[in-house]
């Protein structure tokens, strides 16, 4: 669950500000501003107000100016009407605007916006990018929007508590509520300011983190203690406070990791013993080269409500290696691991490259991944996929029979292609790995919507898509799409 709190103090000083001419949603909600030029467009030029570097540590002012209207070409004497201020393409925040066309928002929202925006309270100087989307009036009471500049200033945050070269500690209802109880975070090998607990918690606690200097013995220092502007806080990624800290809530039992961002002051509490995703790549697919590119790691298909466990059909050609890993980047990846069946490697030639899976018999395959903690397995299987209930070859009676096997290509481009249906009915499709059992296909089932392959993941139960006597599906998993024809 990510609900993104944002520390209480921080719309205090909101109060009394109000948006111009529209009903606002929240301001950390992101939005978007587009405005398109057209010949003869009317103008509005704005320029930075008198607050366009602000420092929080020096500031004292409730609210701040920070742009203003310096000329339009609209027709003279119209009115000039602003609808929404943006910043930085996606964060819109409440304003006013006086009578000469200055922009004013409360100092703290905006403290709190650039926090967001950058997904950091470090004290380092932001620059915001402001757009301001203005229309005009005229004094014959046409309305015309005005094509305005962007206008960029700065806000620097508030110092954070000075990092505690002794590192932190987490105390909680998992460790108990006294200094000798403490666990001590590990500092990331990577990254000198991320601190990490992994453990392993009967039920879902709360927690606040200590700076080192706060654990005397089996003292504590409560005022050193950091934690969440709200008390429970079970967003599971949010900013850490150091003024009246709340506990935060884990939100999750069995194996967790915590992580403190000690330079941004962010926390995490994530599932340590499952992923969420999982990405294959490998040498068919430049080794992950971009990150984050769907053609450089293929994603693979959660197994609905199975922690950890996912799969895909997959075509490889002879000598191919993979690897996979919980995100679509390098990171925790894994490639060859001791939980592979001699079955999974006769059927594919699989061995063991320098870590990486290498198959040496070319085909399509089932490949099927569970991670859970350090337990990984992976098997690769044949690729069978099944037509299911109505339209299948003896409906609901007769399941995941050879009857309703479709027929696989030969190449990494061809078609997999469903018998016939016998009858008019909801077209339901599935495969079956070996460790989900036959009653649970749905859980492992998938679909055809506007020509496009839709897996069911951990979702519910997709749409119903219809199928007529002797049609048939067609399935490119290369491409991801599919039709009833």
């Amino acid at each position: 669950m990510k609900k993104h709190l944002i520390y209480t103090g921080m719309f205090l000083a909101a109060i009394g500000f109000s948006a111009c001419n529209e009903d606002f949603k929240d301001w950390a909600d992101p939005q978007s501003n587009p405005q398109e030029e057209s010949a003869g467009q009317l103008t509005a030029t704005f320029t930075a107000g008198k607050d366009a570097s602000i420092v929080m540590d020096a500031a004292t002012a409730d609210s701040v100016e920070i742009a203003k209207l310096s000329s339009t070409t609209a027709e003279e004497g119209s009115k000039i009407a602003v609808n929404s201020l943006t910043l930085n393409e996606n964060h819109t925040i409440p304003f006013s605007m006086t009578e000469d066309h200055v922009f004013k928002v409360a100092l703290a929202q905006l403290d709190s916006v650039t926090q967001e925006a950058y997904k950091s309270r470090a004290s380092v100087v932001r620059e915001l990018k402001i757009s301001i989307n203005a229309s005009a009036v005229t004094p014959s009471g046409e309305g015309i929007q005005l094509m305005g500049n962007e206008v960029s200033i700065t806000l620097q945050p508030a110092t954070t508590p000075a990092l505690d070269p002794d590192g932190y500690y987490i105390v909680g209802d998992f460790t108990g509520w006294d200094g000798n109880s403490a666990q001590q975070m590990k500092k990331d090998a990577l990254d000198e300011n991320l601190y990490i607990l992994e453990a392993e918690i009967e039920s879902t606690s709360n927690f606040k983190i200590f700076p080192a200097s706060a654990i005397n013995g089996n003292d504590i220092d409560w005022t050193k203690a950091l934690g969440s502007s709200v008390d429970g806080d079970d967003s599971g990624d949010n900013f850490v406070s150091w003024t009246n800290a709340g506990a935060i809530n884990t939100a999750l039992d069995g194996k967790i990791k915590i992580s403190f961002d000690a330079f941004n002051y962010r926390f995490t509490v994530k599932d340590n013993s499952a992923p969420t995703e999982l990405y294959m790549t490998g040498s068919a697919y430049n080794w992950g080269t971009p990150a984050g590119d769907p053609n450089a790691w293929k994603a693979l298909v959660p197994v609905n409500g199975m922690k950890g466990t996912f799969w895909g059909i997959f075509y490889f050609a002879a000598n191919d290696q993979v690897k996979f890993a919980p995100q679509a980047n390098w990171g925790n990846d894994f490639g060859f691991v001791d939980a592979i069946s001699q079955e999974s490697k006769d059927l594919a030639g699989l061995s063991d490259e320098g870590g990486n899976i290498k198959v040496s018999i070319a085909g399509w395959y089932l490949v099927y991944v569970s991670v859970i903690g350090d337990d990984k397995a992976i098997e690769f299987e044949k690729p069978n996929v099944y037509l299911m209930g109505d339209t299948s070859y003896n409906g609901w009676d007769a399941q995941l029979v050879e009857q309703d096997l479709f027929t696989v290509p030969g190449t990494a481009d061809g078609e997999f292609v469903s018998p016939a249906f016998l009858k008019d009915g909801a077209v339901r499709i599935c495969v079956n790995p070996k460790a989900v059992s036959a009653g649970d296909w749905w859980k492992t089932e998938f679909i055809i919507f506007d020509r496009q392959i839709t897996y069911r993941g951990n979702g519910g139960d997709q749409a119903a898509v219809q199928g007529k006597t002797g049609q048939k599906v067609y399935l490119n998993f290369g491409n991801g799409t599919g039709r009833i024809e």
